[in-house]
């Protein structure tokens, strides 16, 4: 009998949180089908906690907060799963150290999901070695959005204000005309926040702001 079998047999809960999207919708009914007790969950509702143990979480981390979602089962007496996008390594390394047991890319075929959770069920996961390798890529990326953040703490409001505007695709133009400034004063304030970030354009700016609020989410 394999592991997902004996798994179905004893009723395993599994929650499944998440966005609305294919990922949460398809594997919550594809779970009951083999057997497992799953609900689907909400990503912005609070979770319940886990009926006993064994109780496994899959959480879909692509939307903001994933990993902060993760703790939440952790805390909340499930053995979190991650499910994640194999280009954003560095979200994964978040789930892990919020406390996910295994990972799982949204590449893989659902057998391999389905193994995971019946892992993941008897009590199961990531090997230590794995487990550090992704604690040792949080730790660079904190480092990295620590660096991030120091840079853009150097901007004045009203640089960060420019920057936002620059972020939302406005021209220099736009923006003297919107924030009731010379375009002069415009320039200036550009300028400034090109030093203080050390870019050499303004697409360089817009891309560290991007990014470090993308990584801290």
């Amino acid at each position: 009998m394999t592991a997902v079998q004996v798994a179905a047999q004893t009723a395993v809960q599994v929650l499944v949180v998440g966005p609305s999207d294919l990922v949460t919708t398809s594997v919550t009914p594809a779970l009951r089908a083999h057997g497992f007790v799953a609900t689907g969950h909400c990503a912005d509702d609070p979770l319940p906690l886990a009926p006993g143990a064994g109780g496994v979480a899959v959480v879909n981390v692509d939307g903001p907060g994933g990993p902060r979602i993760v703790a939440a089962a952790a805390q909340g007496g499930w053995r979190p799963i991650a499910v994640f996008r194999p280009t954003e390594p560095q979200r994964a390394a978040a789930a892990v150290a919020a406390g996910a047991v295994a990972l799982v890319p949204r590449s893989a075929s659902f057998p391999d999901l389905l193994h995971a959770v019946a892992v993941a069920a008897d009590g199961g996961g990531m090997s230590a070695d794995e487990r550090a390798q992704w604690f040792d890529i949080h730790r660079t990326t904190l480092v990295e959005i620590d660096a991030g953040r120091r840079a853009l703490d150097r901007l004045t409001e009203r640089e960060f204000e420019v920057l936002q505007r620059l972020e939302r695709g406005q021209k220099a133009a736009a923006i003297a005309v919107e924030a009731v400034l010379a375009m002069s004063t415009v320039r200036t304030h550009i300028r400034s926040i090109l030093v203080k970030l050390e870019v050499n354009s303004q697409q360089q700016a817009v891309a560290l702001y991007r990014e470090t609020r993308r990584r801290a989410s």
